[in-house]
């Protein structure tokens, strides 16, 4: 499939960020559950949305959670896993969320400077020394011609995307393509392009190309929370996996959460499907993304990319940061720590497409109608946010490609606010 079809604009992956469904029961480490609430009689002006978008065949199917104010759990859902099957999307139906990833990673990097291995401020070199020589294209957009780094890269640089670093995907640069002949493409379809073997391979590569900017100078959407795998797992002395799952996917309850599709699990993977420009044409199946390709081993565990996840699982990791730090009975974070994670934390004078960013995810700043919302959206339109003024979670998951090529998210937001009484001004 043409690379072009897969590679979502840089802005448009960020956060602006059949059979109707009843509700689950939504249950949490420790054995809590949330009440369980029928989704059609809270949510009915986003249920009508579901199912419009499934009725006029722009989307197979799709699924939301959401965490009410009042503290239970509403599901909703429309359609199929597939144009072309009978089985139906619902909460525990599999999705690839690409870079919802990040907001996990970021979750992990918090728990681990709670206990004190990580600091906000610690130079990434301390940890990557294979970091300790970086340099700055002096004109990235015709070369890589290079001068020494002025500026030390931090721990924060990479939770907000300050770090210099970029990704294959922003664009058809010089530093972009460096990336993709040295096969940094973390995240990307399995089987499209070789890739390297490791996140210890991919921080030696990236040491030999040249940052886009000086750490801390300028946002730029980038692999940084991949790099961040890294160090999590050189700092904690456990494998970057293994620590994600012992520290946040366990304790939240997070069953279906997992970097490879399991044996007997295809069967609730959602079909991905690419939209062009011409609405008139029908959507095809991205064979790249299927479930035989995510059913293959992984050795490169993308920290900005690479989970799968179901909208119970992802809605009950958004509920714990919103419920400060527990999930259920269990504590997974300090509150102080899950308050943090929701921080705007970048550099100074900076700004993310407008906003704040916190670790890994967006924040509405003062002023903007969403004042206080933190979240990120994965490639295939999966969207997942918290708003912990109004004390309420949603995630919303589908798989079309590129990201908003199928645009339900500008009619579920306000149907959401409407329907759970929310009035915003402008």
């Amino acid at each position: 499939m043409d690379r072009n079809r897969l590679i979502a604009d840089r802005r448009a992956l960020l956060l602006g960020a059949g059979a109707f469904g009843l509700s689950g029961c939504a249950t949490f480490g420790g054995g809590a559950a949330a009440p369980e609430v029928r989704g059609l009689e809270r949510l009915p002006l986003s249920q009508s949305v579901l199912n419009r978008f499934v009725a006029e065949r722009r989307l197979p199917g799709a699924s939301v959670g959401v965490r009410a104010p009042d503290g239970s759990d509403i599901f909703i859902r429309a359609g199929t896993l597939d144009f072309n099957v009978f089985d139906r999307v619902g909460p525990d139906s599999l999705f690839r969320i690409f870079s919802m990833t990040k907001l996990v990673t970021g979750a992990a990097a918090a728990v681990l400077m709670e206990d004190g291995r990580l600091t906000l401020d610690a130079p990434v070199a301390e940890i990557i020394p294979e970091f300790a020589a970086l340099k700055v294209a002096t004109n990235p957009a015709q070369g890589l011609a290079a001068r020494p780094a002025r500026n030390t890269m931090t721990i924060r640089h990479l939770l907000t995307h300050t770090s210099g670093l970029t990704y294959s995907i922003a664009g058809d640069g010089p530093v972009q393509r460096a990336y993709r002949e040295a096969g940094i493409t973390p995240g990307a379809p399995r089987g499209d392009d070789p890739q390297v073997r490791d996140l210890d391979d991919m921080a030696a590569r990236l040491a030999d190309i040249p940052l886009i900017a000086e750490p801390g100078a300028a946002y730029n959407y980038s692999v940084s929370l991949d790099v961040l795998g890294l160090v999590i797992q050189r700092a904690s002395g456990v494998a970057f996996p293994d620590f994600v799952q012992r520290r946040i996917l366990n304790p939240v309850g997070m069953d279906d959460t997992v970097w490879r599709l399991r044996e007997g699990d295809a069967a609730r993977l959602m079909q991905v499907y690419a939209y062009g420009r011409d609405r008139a044409a029908p959507p095809t199946a991205v064979a790249a993304l299927s479930a035989e390709a995510y059913a293959r081993p992984v050795t490169l565990y993308s920290g900005g990319g690479g989970l799968i996840s179901s909208t119970r699982d992802y809605l009950g990791f958004l509920s714990m940061l919103l419920n400060d730090g527990r999930a259920g009975r269990v504590r997974v974070m300090k509150p102080e720590t899950a308050h943090l994670i929701r921080t705007d934390i970048l550099p100074e004078g900076l700004t993310a497409e407008g906003g704040g960013f916190g670790f890994g995810g967006w924040i509405a700043r003062p002023g903007h109608r969403r004042q206080g919302e933190f979240g990120w959206s994965g490639a295939a339109g999966t969207q997942g946010w918290i708003d912990p003024e109004r004390n309420f979670a949603a995630t919303l998951m589908i798989q079309a490609m590129p990201y908003r090529a199928v645009d339900i998210l500008s009619e579920l937001r306000p149907a959401l606010d409407a329907d759970l009484g929310i009035v915003r001004t402008a």
